[in-house]
């Protein structure tokens, strides 16, 4: 029986995709409780080719969408309307899940007595030019898991490591947990996504329409958690948008202008104070004594969080 549904948009990333999927082949997780969706927004390459040549080996489908621009969004959509899995997880194009991270991702949306949007750890994501380097002397698609663990060495951690060094790595204290939403390496609860609306698909540029629907699910009182025991790593790879930056401020204006909450507010500063991450952004001018108190009552008037449950296996 499937429970979990793996959906991942691509576009013209054949050997990425091939990577991702060998991973998922090498996952403890049985194939057949699994299965994995895989939209093509419009490309043009040999992806579709890559992706059956897998269906021996994992419950596979491949859907293609016609080219009307960046479209993740309404791919995910697509993969989520079609998926028959209790639990989705979102995995971007050349992300490589350690061999248990399914199983992880199963096991605590099962345990859970509240619905729960889970932030995958994603090594080497955003590293510059020599971080890059010495990446390219270990990675591999398969043995995912001693990969992992020479990235942990070389200190390529996740480029949000330094917040949860900081800010504690049971994210359900956070004031926006929604902003760790990147669906790089992300799950939640079918049920759960569709009741938020899924992926609002006038997000057609780079960035953004994860953490909107993060807000969404926040909104609806998923719990947000995150923990080392699902980990992944990202694949270098050329970027394509350069401009992030412009992309990201535009996608936190049109968040803000759909919630007006009191921390999605703060993403009007967000590119004014060295670029602080929300969270951090949020905790140093609450620190600060010129700062007025921001009213706090939509976050603290949310059901108790569920209990942290350590890794079993």
């Amino acid at each position: 029986m499937v429970e979990i549904s793996v959906v991942i948009p691509t576009y013209n990333r054949s050997k990425l995709l091939s990577h991702t999927l060998t991973s998922l082949v090498e996952q403890t997780l049985p194939a057949e409780s699994f299965e994995v969706i895989v939209i093509d927004d419009g490309g043009s390459d040999d992806s579709e080719f890559v992706a059956k040549s897998f269906s021996d080996r994992l419950n596979i489908k491949y859907f293609w969408q016609e080219d009307k621009g960046f479209r993740a969004g309404k791919a995910r959509n697509v993969g989520t309307a079609i998926s028959e899995g209790q639990y989705v997880v979102y995995l971007d194009t050349g992300v490589l899940l350690a061999s248990g991270t399914l199983e992880e991702h199963l096991f605590r949306h099962k345990v859970s007595t509240h619905p729960i949007a889970i932030v995958g750890y994603v090594y080497g994501f955003d590293l510059d030019e020599e971080g890059v380097k010495k990446m390219e002397s270990v990675i591999s698609p398969n043995n995912v898991d001693e990969i992992l663990e020479e990235l942990d060495q070389q200190g390529a951690y996740d480029i949000r490591q330094s917040q949860y060094d900081e800010l504690g790595a049971n994210i359900c204290d956070w004031p926006a947990p929604f902003d760790l939403f990147w669906t790089c390496h992300v799950s939640a609860e079918r049920e759960q996504l569709i009741k938020a609306g899924m992926f609002d698909e006038r997000f057609n540029s780079w960035g953004g329409e994860d953490v909107d629907l993060g807000v969404r699910l926040f909104l609806n009182n998923n719990m947000f958690i995150v923990d080392k025991s699902m980990s992944s790593f990202h694949w270098p790879h050329p970027k394509e948008v350069k401009d992030t930056g412009e992309s990201s401020k535009s996608a936190a204006q049109l968040i803000h202008g759909k919630y007006n909450i009191w921390q999605t507010s703060y993403y009007n500063l967000d590119h004014e104070i060295n670029d602080l991450p929300l969270n951090k952004l949020i905790k140093v001018l609450k620190e600060s004594p010129n700062h007025p108190m921001t009213d706090r009552s939509l976050y603290l008037s949310r059901p108790k969080k569920p209990t942290h449950i350590e890794p079993t296996k």
